[in-house]
């Protein structure tokens, strides 16, 4: 009785129907995937780890006990909204993780919520996901 349910089962696995190819999900692309989209429009991330770029243990207790001593963010507290913050942006945008001078130079830190660290990294910094490439 059991080898012949196993038998069954192994001629079920080996027979079972595949997923069909569907299109790549990029708006006009007629490359046929499994899911998503093909290797053409996948995005490419060409960006280091954050540990690689000098944000380490280190960094994580300075984040947070910068955090502790500035708790709202101080963009959305211009406009006076009481938003807490949890990021600290570098005022000044660092280049070489921890081997830039300004890295650890606490004047240049300021405590943000998400959504100005990334308006102002887009908008203000003109770098980051969004932002507006010249040239």
């Amino acid at each position: 009785m059991f080898i012949v349910s196993l038998a069954l089962t192994k001629d079920l696995v080996t027979n079972m129907p595949y997923q069909p190819l569907r299109r790549c999900s990029f708006p006009g692309c007629r490359n046929k995937v499994r899911s998503g989209r093909c290797e053409e429009h996948k995005p490419k991330d060409t960006r280091a780890s954050s540990s690689a770029r000098g944000y380490d243990h280190k960094w994580s207790k300075y984040r947070a006990q910068y955090l502790r001593f500035h708790p709202l963010c101080v963009m959305c507290l211009e406009k006076g909204i009481y938003t807490p913050a949890t990021v600290i942006d570098h005022i000044k945008p660092v280049e070489n993780g921890q081997a830039d001078p300004l890295f650890w130079v606490e004047s240049n830190h300021q405590a943000l919520c998400r959504n100005c660290h990334s308006y102002k990294t887009r908008v203000i910094d003109q770098r980051g996901y969004g932002a507006k490439k010249n040239g």
